[in-house]
């Protein structure tokens, strides 16, 4: 998987502006980098409307509050990825045909998964390698207002 044609150069600038550890986009997640429990990502949206926030709820779940998605696409999971890198990982079913405005996602990650890997979401175009969606999880202290999205 292949973080490829959706400004992810650019959002880590304009993020990186708004304070807080959001990384250097080398694909290695430092420890000052790990998000955890309160932290959260807004999505920047690039194709079918998706939007919402990403909250790191405990070690092993996101919720993705007032999502919207119009459920269009070919094969959409939402996946997290390490800092820029292309190593992305599913943690959900394909979410095509489920359009949403407004609810509240919940996510599991798997046993064998945590946040020490990864520091980015992205509702994420399988077959064509394109984000819908993504953002870069912020520490609780970060002003999620300042985001430009």
């Amino acid at each position: 998987m292949k973080l490829a044609s959706t400004g992810w150069a650019l959002g880590f600038l304009g993020l990186a502006a708004c304070g807080g550890p959001v990384g250097d986009g080398d694909g290695i997640v430092t420890a000052e980098e790990v998000p955890g429990p309160g932290w959260s990502a807004v999505l920047r949206t690039h194709n079918h409307d998706v939007a919402g926030t990403a909250f790191i709820v405990d070690d092993n779940t996101i919720e993705i509050r007032d999502t919207v998605y119009d459920g269009g696409g070919v094969n959409s999971q939402w996946y997290l990825f390490p800092d820029g890198g292309s190593d992305g990982f599913s943690i959900s079913e394909n979410q095509v045909g489920d359009a949403y405005n407004g609810e509240t996602l919940t996510l599991s990650l798997p046993d064998d998964v945590d946040f020490e890997q990864f520091n980015l979401i992205s509702l994420w175009c399988v077959p064509f390698d394109v984000s819908f969606g993504d953002g870069v999880f912020m520490p609780p202290e970060t002003d999620l207002s300042l985001i430009h999205i």
